[in-house]
């Protein structure tokens, strides 16, 4: 039996450990909301993460009031008389040279335990809107007046349904489950060439980590990427709780060089 060396053994662990960095996913914006109570989303960067820096919040709202409560951000509608919602959005364009060139990047926060009443209530996120679509917010409801190239959220209302619209305002998936007690969203966005109008994207939406639906969308603009959390719950029932945009880096160079070691271990054992 060929005896394997030491050498062998390390070149091939090193080796292993250079694909799984390359393929290991790079957080470009994380937030947490671990910080004090306060109205103004950006009053401290306590919580804030990633390759990008503490990046702001930008709030738009009818009749609610984003905020820091309890270590989550909440979103909604303050009242409870219909037609009031707020967003929430990263202030930057998510077209990073990291998305384009590892082809993908994922999305995701977790929902806490929520109630609202009323009809159609929606807590969710929006990719592949404009800066001026998110800052020029006026949009109630994803079934009807959405204009953002994807939108993945919950309608705590009814029969609990789970819901994907595409391309504005088409209904790409519909699911019944039932997490008024919270849970886990995620969405990877993969297949991405680059950020022209009329490019395609890949998705495969996650909830609680299990895959839910794969399909497809266009982007509606050029360089159009901005991302934001959306909620029409009431009395502020959006609980929203470590938000993450990932990224996962181009995986040609860091395998090249594990490869390099690996062959350069073989010929010193020759």
């Amino acid at each position: 039996m060929q005896k394997r060396t030491f050498t062998q053994f390390s070149a091939a662990a090193l080796l292993a450990a250079f694909i799984g960095s390359a393929e290991a996913s790079t957080v470009l914006f994380a937030d947490n909301f671990n910080r004090t109570d306060n109205t103004d989303l950006n009053a401290a960067t306590t919580g804030k993460s990633g390759s990008l820096g503490a990046l702001d919040w930008v709030e738009v709202k009818s009749a609610g009031e984003p905020q820091i409560l309890g270590s989550q951000m909440r979103l909604g509608e303050s009242g409870g008389g219909g037609g009031g919602w707020s967003i929430a959005y990263v202030d930057h364009n998510f077209t990073d040279a990291i998305i384009s060139t590892g082809g993908e990047f994922t999305v995701s926060f977790d929902l806490g335990p929520n109630n609202s009443g009323g009809g159609t209530r929606f807590t969710g996120f929006a990719v592949g809107s404009s800066l001026a679509e998110v800052s020029g917010w006026t949009s109630n409801n994803p079934t009807s007046t959405f204009t953002t190239d994807f939108f993945f959220g919950y309608d705590t209302t009814g029969t609990n349904q789970v819901k994907v619209f595409i391309n504005g305002t088409t209904q790409d998936f519909v699911q019944n489950i039932d997490l008024d007690s919270g849970g886990a969203l995620s969405v990877r966005f993969s297949s991405i060439t680059d950020f022209n109008s009329g490019s395609s994207v890949s998705y495969e939406a996650f909830i609680n980590g299990g895959s839910v639906k794969t399909g497809s969308f266009t982007w509606s603009g050029t360089n159009e990427n901005y991302i934001n959390v959306y909620s029409n719950y009431t009395q502020n029932q959006g609980p929203v709780d470590n938000f993450e945009i990932s990224a996962v880096p181009e995986p040609g160079s860091m395998a090249l060089l594990g490869l390099g070691g690996l062959l350069l271990a073989r010929r010193r054992r020759g």
